[in-house]
């Protein structure tokens, strides 16, 4: 069989005169105008070159840093990484080889895994992983396929004849050059289960025992929730948030005369944000439906607010145990929330006012506003009324001798919480027109203040 480390110098010798007849043939200077002038074609060759190679440095880099890490072992009388001031092997490659720390672990430990075995006399023993071994200095895997491989046949090892374990190599190789990472992975798994079937719930104890949920404080207010989930709980987290969060399955028609959509009205949130909003809706859901008290206290959200920027909307309010205040503006939106209760405060910081939990709409408006709005009435959005709030058109806090607001349906929408946020810091205003409820946006996106039909209508309607 052909050495690596002469297929590779082939390789990129070849690569090297391919790039420099594309260079010659375009008459590009950099290898940037080389890319840029590229073919699909040749775009698609050369990159299949690169895979190669590079897989093909993974193999001398795992052989070499294997040899590297059993010379700096700790048993030894000259450990090589001390001597290069490193305190172990994968640091001493990183900084020889000048690549980061993680591919230096990942050579060591598949130069380990594959490192040559000599009996008590010295004579060369079979190679351990002979299939593995053969795709990665061939260049058909990588050290991400390998490693993933190794370190499965090292978990199922025991449980069968070694025939049995070099079967199951070739199929797990099979498996890396044909399907994807995702797809290895899984089948990996899927071999480990099958192997040992009895060893499927001592795992997944194992892997309870490690999930749970941190939360850090960062210095700028943003807390950041580390959630390592086991694969039960994993399940129930990810249907949940795919629920409200993946894109709906629908049926559009083209019609030429159908005006283009309104980029201002676009959602322009990532995925990340949209699972957050998700996250945060389902924890509304839960506390709305919470029959439980604690010292006979319903389970509430204290929002603490001056009754000046209750009033102006300038200024600052308070989650009770949250350090990281909020503004005025998010205060009185979140006011109108059904197990919230906002704590006016006077000029000396007395209360002045507990807001009743249950504020302005009863269920029995909500019903209606379902039955007239169907769910989040801002254009394009699909969330259904379950997952809207009761957004007020003219807020409970600016009715004079109203401090609740007015209650009846011409004063409330249904609106998805993002969508919420957006009418209340966007500058954005909602009137009826014909009885069609109208998004009037703010001056600095349109001048001209022209209305935007909203609301999901029927052909009855």
């Amino acid at each position: 069989m052909e050495r690596p480390t002469d297929t590779l110098a082939a390789q990129a010798a070849a690569l090297a005169q391919r790039v420099a007849e594309l260079a010659w043939a375009g008459e590009a200077a950099s290898l940037a105008e080389v890319a840029d002038g590229l073919t699909d074609a040749a775009l698609i060759e050369c990159l299949e070159r690169i895979g190669s190679l590079s897989n093909l440095v993974d193999a001398i880099g795992s052989r070499l840093a294997g040899v590297f890490a059993g010379r700096s072992a700790r048993d030894g009388e000259e450990p090589l990484a001390k001597r290069l001031g490193s305190r172990c092997a994968p640091l001493a490659v990183a900084a020889v080889a000048h690549v980061s720390t993680g591919t230096a672990t990942g050579w060591c430990r598949i130069g380990g895994q594959l490192g040559l075995r000599r009996s008590l006399t010295g004579e060369l023993l079979p190679e351990p992983h002979p299939v593995t071994a053969a795709a990665l200095e061939t260049g058909s895997i990588g050290a991400d396929a390998a490693s993933l491989i190794l370190d499965t046949l090292g978990a199922v090892a025991d449980k069968a004849a070694p025939e049995r374990v070099t079967a199951w190599e070739e199929f797990l190789v099979g498996e890396a050059l044909t399907e994807s990472s995702t797809g290895l992975r899984q089948a990996c798994r899927a071999l480990i289960a099958h192997a040992d079937p009895d060893g499927i719930q001592p795992r997944e104890e194992e892997l309870r025992a490690k999930a749970g949920v941190r939360i850090l404080t960062r210095r700028d207010g943003i807390t950041r929730y580390l959630i390592d989930a086991d694969p039960e709980s994993d399940g129930w987290l990810r249907t949940a948030l795919d629920a409200r969060t993946a894109p709906r399955r629908e049926v559009r028609f083209t019609d030429q005369d159908q005006p283009e959509p309104d980029p201002a009205l676009e959602d322009t949130r990532t995925l990340a944000q949209k699972r957050l909003d998700a996250l945060v809706g389902i924890a509304r859901d839960s506390l709305s439906h919470d029959p439980g008290e604690i010292s006979g206290t319903a389970v509430t959200m204290l929002v603490t607010i001056t009754h000046d920027a209750l009033v102006t909307g300038i200024g600052a309010a308070t989650i009770d145990g949250i350090d990281q205040p909020i503004s005025a503006a998010t205060a009185r939106r979140l006011a109108c929330e059904a197990k919230i209760i906002p704590v006016v405060l006077g000029g000396d910081s007395q209360p002045l006012d507990l807001g009743q939990s249950r504020r302005l709409f009863s269920q029995a408006q909500r019903y209606a506003m379902t039955i007239r709005d169907r769910g989040c009435i801002w254009p394009g959005c699909h969330e259904p009324p379950g997952r809207c709030e009761a957004a007020h058109l003219t807020a409970w806090h600016q009715s004079p001798g109203r401090p609740h607001g007015p209650t009846d349906l011409s004063n409330g929408v249904l609106l998805c919480r993002f969508h919420h946020r957006r009418l209340d810091n966007d500058g954005w205003t909602i009137r009826f027109i014909d009885r069609i409820p109208h998004l009037i946006p703010p001056p600095w996106i349109d001048p001209t203040g022209t209305p935007r039909p909203a609301g999901r209508h029927t052909l009855a309607a």
